[in-house]
Protein backbone atom coordinates (compact mmCIF):
# COMPACT_ATOMS: atom_id res chain seq x y z
CA UNK A 1 0.00 0.00 0.00
CA UNK A 2 1.71 3.74 -1.06
CA UNK A 3 1.52 6.05 2.14
CA UNK A 4 1.47 9.01 0.34
CA UNK A 5 -2.03 9.51 -0.34
CA UNK A 6 -2.80 9.41 3.11
CA UNK A 7 -2.35 12.94 3.81
CA UNK A 8 -4.41 13.89 0.76
CA UNK A 9 -7.76 15.86 1.75
CA UNK A 10 -10.85 14.06 0.30
CA UNK A 11 -11.57 16.57 -2.38
CA UNK A 12 -8.23 15.93 -3.59
CA UNK A 13 -8.84 11.90 -3.48
CA UNK A 14 -11.86 13.00 -5.66
CA UNK A 15 -10.03 15.60 -7.97
CA UNK A 16 -7.67 13.21 -9.07
CA UNK A 17 -10.11 10.40 -9.94
CA UNK A 18 -9.30 8.52 -12.96
CA UNK A 19 -10.55 5.01 -13.95
CA UNK A 20 -7.60 2.43 -13.88
CA UNK A 21 -7.58 -0.36 -16.07
CA UNK A 22 -4.21 -2.14 -15.67
CA UNK A 23 -3.83 -3.52 -12.27
CA UNK A 24 -0.62 -4.86 -10.55
CA UNK A 25 -0.48 -8.59 -9.50
CA UNK A 26 -0.82 -7.59 -5.91
CA UNK A 27 -3.85 -8.78 -3.39
CA UNK A 28 -5.87 -6.70 -1.51
CA UNK A 29 -5.92 -7.96 2.23
CA UNK A 30 -8.93 -9.46 3.61
CA UNK A 31 -9.06 -6.93 6.04
CA UNK A 32 -8.65 -3.77 3.78
CA UNK A 33 -11.23 -4.80 1.48
CA UNK A 34 -13.53 -5.05 4.43
CA UNK A 35 -13.09 -1.60 5.81
CA UNK A 36 -13.57 0.15 2.20
CA UNK A 37 -17.00 -1.73 1.89
CA UNK A 38 -17.76 -1.23 5.41
CA UNK A 39 -16.94 2.99 4.87
CA UNK A 40 -19.31 2.29 1.75
CA UNK A 41 -22.42 1.44 3.81
CA UNK A 42 -22.15 4.37 5.76
CA UNK A 43 -23.51 6.67 2.99
CA UNK A 44 -26.67 8.56 3.37
CA UNK A 45 -29.62 6.09 3.20
CA UNK A 46 -33.37 6.91 2.51
CA UNK A 47 -35.14 6.42 6.10
CA UNK A 48 -32.39 3.92 7.04
CA UNK A 49 -33.78 1.48 4.24
CA UNK A 50 -30.02 0.70 3.18
CA UNK A 51 -31.48 -1.00 -0.14
CA UNK A 52 -27.55 -2.38 -1.66
CA UNK A 53 -25.88 -5.49 -1.14
CA UNK A 54 -22.47 -6.34 -2.36
CA UNK A 55 -20.94 -9.10 -3.56
CA UNK A 56 -17.34 -9.86 -3.66
CA UNK A 57 -16.50 -12.52 -6.73
CA UNK A 58 -13.44 -14.16 -6.23
CA UNK A 59 -13.13 -17.54 -7.30
CA UNK A 60 -11.58 -17.54 -10.50
CA UNK A 61 -13.98 -19.92 -12.41
CA UNK A 62 -17.28 -17.74 -10.99
CA UNK A 63 -14.73 -13.99 -12.11
CA UNK A 64 -14.31 -15.90 -15.69
CA UNK A 65 -17.97 -16.74 -16.09
CA UNK A 66 -19.12 -12.68 -14.65
CA UNK A 67 -16.49 -11.12 -16.55
CA UNK A 68 -17.61 -12.90 -19.60
CA UNK A 69 -21.11 -11.71 -19.12
CA UNK A 70 -19.51 -7.59 -18.54
CA UNK A 71 -18.34 -7.63 -22.15
CA UNK A 72 -15.32 -10.17 -20.72
CA UNK A 73 -13.51 -6.93 -19.89
CA UNK A 74 -9.63 -7.15 -19.13
CA UNK A 75 -9.79 -4.97 -16.13
CA UNK A 76 -12.31 -7.68 -14.74
CA UNK A 77 -9.40 -10.15 -15.19
CA UNK A 78 -6.71 -8.58 -13.63
CA UNK A 79 -8.18 -6.57 -11.28
CA UNK A 80 -7.18 -7.48 -7.52
CA UNK A 81 -11.34 -7.45 -6.31
CA UNK A 82 -14.43 -7.48 -8.16
CA UNK A 83 -17.48 -6.50 -6.73
CA UNK A 84 -21.30 -6.40 -8.07
CA UNK A 85 -23.69 -3.73 -6.18
CA UNK A 86 -27.04 -4.59 -6.38
CA UNK A 87 -30.42 -3.07 -5.73
CA UNK A 88 -31.58 -4.57 -2.88
CA UNK A 89 -35.33 -4.97 -1.67
CA UNK A 90 -35.03 -8.29 -1.03
CA UNK A 91 -34.12 -7.44 2.84
CA UNK A 92 -37.38 -5.43 3.33
CA UNK A 93 -39.24 -8.20 1.83
CA UNK A 94 -37.84 -10.50 4.74
CA UNK A 95 -38.97 -7.89 7.68
CA UNK A 96 -42.21 -8.03 6.04
CA UNK A 97 -42.56 -11.79 5.94
CA UNK A 98 -41.04 -11.96 10.04
CA UNK A 99 -43.79 -9.51 10.89
CA UNK A 100 -46.73 -11.32 8.83
CA UNK A 101 -46.74 -7.87 6.63
CA UNK A 102 -47.78 -7.58 3.05
CA UNK A 103 -45.25 -5.38 0.63
CA UNK A 104 -46.87 -4.64 -1.98
CA UNK A 105 -45.76 -1.67 -2.24
CA UNK A 106 -41.88 -3.00 -3.23
CA UNK A 107 -43.22 -3.17 -6.65
CA UNK A 108 -43.40 0.38 -7.42
CA UNK A 109 -41.49 2.81 -9.36
CA UNK A 110 -40.36 4.70 -5.98
CA UNK A 111 -38.86 1.86 -4.37
CA UNK A 112 -37.16 1.07 -7.25
CA UNK A 113 -35.22 4.63 -7.41
CA UNK A 114 -34.60 4.33 -3.85
CA UNK A 115 -32.98 0.94 -4.10
CA UNK A 116 -30.86 2.30 -7.23
CA UNK A 117 -29.78 5.79 -5.60
CA UNK A 118 -28.87 3.74 -2.22
CA UNK A 119 -26.76 1.35 -4.15
CA UNK A 120 -25.02 4.23 -6.29
CA UNK A 121 -24.22 6.05 -3.07
CA UNK A 122 -22.57 3.22 -1.36
CA UNK A 123 -20.55 2.35 -4.55
CA UNK A 124 -18.85 5.84 -4.66
CA UNK A 125 -18.00 5.72 -1.11
CA UNK A 126 -16.42 2.57 -1.90
CA UNK A 127 -14.00 4.02 -4.35
CA UNK A 128 -13.52 7.15 -2.90
CA UNK A 129 -12.25 5.10 -0.03
CA UNK A 130 -9.98 2.66 -2.00
CA UNK A 131 -8.84 5.84 -4.07
CA UNK A 132 -7.77 7.02 -0.22
CA UNK A 133 -5.28 4.57 -0.17
CA UNK A 134 -4.32 4.31 -3.19
CA UNK A 135 -5.92 2.19 -5.31
CA UNK A 136 -7.29 2.02 -8.51
CA UNK A 137 -10.68 1.50 -9.10
CA UNK A 138 -12.97 1.24 -12.90
CA UNK A 139 -16.91 1.00 -12.48
CA UNK A 140 -18.48 -1.84 -14.53
CA UNK A 141 -22.04 -0.59 -16.08
CA UNK A 142 -21.29 -3.46 -18.13
CA UNK A 143 -23.29 -5.51 -15.40
CA UNK A 144 -25.90 -4.73 -16.67
CA UNK A 145 -25.49 -6.04 -20.33
CA UNK A 146 -27.11 -9.49 -19.51
CA UNK A 147 -29.11 -9.32 -16.42
CA UNK A 148 -31.22 -12.54 -16.64
CA UNK A 149 -27.76 -14.01 -16.95
CA UNK A 150 -25.80 -12.35 -14.24
CA UNK A 151 -28.89 -12.43 -11.57
CA UNK A 152 -28.49 -16.16 -12.41
CA UNK A 153 -24.39 -16.17 -11.91
CA UNK A 154 -25.49 -14.33 -8.76
CA UNK A 155 -28.07 -15.82 -7.15
CA UNK A 156 -30.31 -12.89 -7.03
CA UNK A 157 -33.74 -13.27 -5.27
CA UNK A 158 -36.36 -11.64 -6.11
CA UNK A 159 -36.59 -7.59 -5.81
CA UNK A 160 -32.99 -7.35 -6.25
CA UNK A 161 -31.22 -6.54 -9.29
CA UNK A 162 -27.58 -6.11 -10.47
CA UNK A 163 -26.89 -1.94 -10.59
CA UNK A 164 -22.64 -1.69 -11.53
CA UNK A 165 -19.90 -3.55 -11.02
CA UNK A 166 -16.60 -2.66 -9.33
CA UNK A 167 -13.14 -3.19 -10.20
CA UNK A 168 -10.84 -3.05 -7.33
CA UNK A 169 -6.53 -3.27 -7.43
CA UNK A 170 -3.35 -1.60 -7.49
CA UNK A 171 -2.54 0.43 -10.25
CA UNK A 172 -0.26 -0.53 -12.70
CA UNK A 173 -0.47 3.27 -14.76
CA UNK A 174 -2.34 6.34 -13.93
CA UNK A 175 -3.76 8.58 -16.49
CA UNK A 176 -4.06 12.36 -16.17
CA UNK A 177 -7.94 12.52 -15.30
CA UNK A 178 -10.18 13.75 -18.08
CA UNK A 179 -11.53 16.86 -17.86
CA UNK A 180 -14.93 17.18 -17.36
CA UNK A 181 -17.97 19.29 -18.22
CA UNK A 182 -17.55 22.83 -17.06
CA UNK A 183 -19.07 24.03 -13.97
CA UNK A 184 -21.94 26.17 -15.97
CA UNK A 185 -23.43 23.54 -17.48
CA UNK A 186 -23.74 21.27 -14.37
CA UNK A 187 -24.93 23.46 -11.76
CA UNK A 188 -27.85 26.28 -12.44
CA UNK A 189 -28.84 28.55 -10.59
CA UNK A 190 -32.82 28.75 -9.17
CA UNK A 191 -34.20 27.15 -12.95
CA UNK A 192 -33.24 25.34 -15.62
CA UNK A 193 -30.42 27.32 -18.08
CA UNK A 194 -31.86 28.39 -21.41
CA UNK A 195 -30.86 26.11 -23.84
CA UNK A 196 -28.75 28.22 -26.19
CA UNK A 197 -26.24 28.96 -22.87
CA UNK A 198 -25.98 25.15 -22.67
CA UNK A 199 -25.41 24.76 -25.78
CA UNK A 200 -22.76 27.16 -25.46
CA UNK A 201 -21.14 25.46 -22.58
CA UNK A 202 -21.30 22.23 -24.73
CA UNK A 203 -19.21 23.64 -27.22
CA UNK A 204 -16.69 24.86 -24.85
CA UNK A 205 -16.06 21.48 -23.35
CA UNK A 206 -16.00 20.03 -27.13
CA UNK A 207 -12.79 21.77 -27.66
CA UNK A 208 -11.46 21.35 -24.23
CA UNK A 209 -12.46 16.89 -24.71
CA UNK A 210 -11.16 17.02 -27.87
CA UNK A 211 -7.83 18.16 -27.28
CA UNK A 212 -7.55 15.62 -24.30
CA UNK A 213 -8.96 12.48 -26.35
CA UNK A 214 -6.39 13.68 -29.48
CA UNK A 215 -3.58 14.04 -26.77
CA UNK A 216 -4.49 9.70 -26.23
CA UNK A 217 -5.75 9.03 -29.45
CA UNK A 218 -9.32 7.99 -28.85
CA UNK A 219 -12.32 9.08 -30.62
CA UNK A 220 -10.06 9.91 -34.01
CA UNK A 221 -13.11 10.57 -36.32
CA UNK A 222 -14.79 12.97 -34.17
CA UNK A 223 -13.43 13.93 -30.26
CA UNK A 224 -15.89 16.34 -29.79
CA UNK A 225 -18.14 15.12 -26.52
CA UNK A 226 -21.63 16.61 -27.90
CA UNK A 227 -20.52 13.74 -30.87
CA UNK A 228 -19.47 11.06 -28.50
CA UNK A 229 -22.48 11.09 -26.83
CA UNK A 230 -24.60 11.26 -29.88
CA UNK A 231 -22.76 7.76 -31.07
CA UNK A 232 -23.20 6.43 -27.44
CA UNK A 233 -26.99 7.29 -27.49
CA UNK A 234 -27.57 3.81 -29.20
CA UNK A 235 -25.61 1.80 -27.09
CA UNK A 236 -27.50 3.15 -23.77
CA UNK A 237 -30.93 1.41 -26.10
CA UNK A 238 -28.85 -2.11 -26.29
CA UNK A 239 -29.79 -2.44 -22.47
CA UNK A 240 -33.44 -3.23 -22.81
CA UNK A 241 -33.15 -5.83 -20.54
CA UNK A 242 -32.66 -3.48 -18.01
CA UNK A 243 -36.13 -2.50 -17.63
CA UNK A 244 -37.51 -6.16 -18.15
CA UNK A 245 -35.25 -8.06 -15.92
CA UNK A 246 -36.09 -5.45 -12.70
CA UNK A 247 -40.02 -6.25 -13.90
CA UNK A 248 -39.30 -9.74 -13.81
CA UNK A 249 -37.78 -9.14 -10.17
CA UNK A 250 -40.87 -7.33 -8.92
CA UNK A 251 -39.06 -4.05 -8.82
CA UNK A 252 -41.31 -2.77 -11.44
CA UNK A 253 -40.50 0.47 -13.66
CA UNK A 254 -44.02 1.93 -14.91
CA UNK A 255 -43.13 1.58 -18.37
CA UNK A 256 -41.66 -1.56 -19.13
CA UNK A 257 -38.92 -1.31 -22.06
CA UNK A 258 -39.38 -3.37 -25.45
Amino acid sequence: MTDNNHHRSTIEVMEAHVSVRRFRDEPIGHDLLETLIEAGTRDSTSSNMQACTVISITVPEHRKRVAELCSDQAQIHASAAFLAFCADMHRLELCAQMHDVTCDELGNTEAFVTALVDTALVMENVAVAAESVGLGICMIGALRNQPFEVGEALGLPRHVVPVAGLCLGWPAEVHEPKPRLPLDAVWHRERYRDDDDLKRSIDAYDGIIAAFYESQGRHVDDPRWSKVMCNLLGKVAQRADTGRFANKQGLNVQRAEG
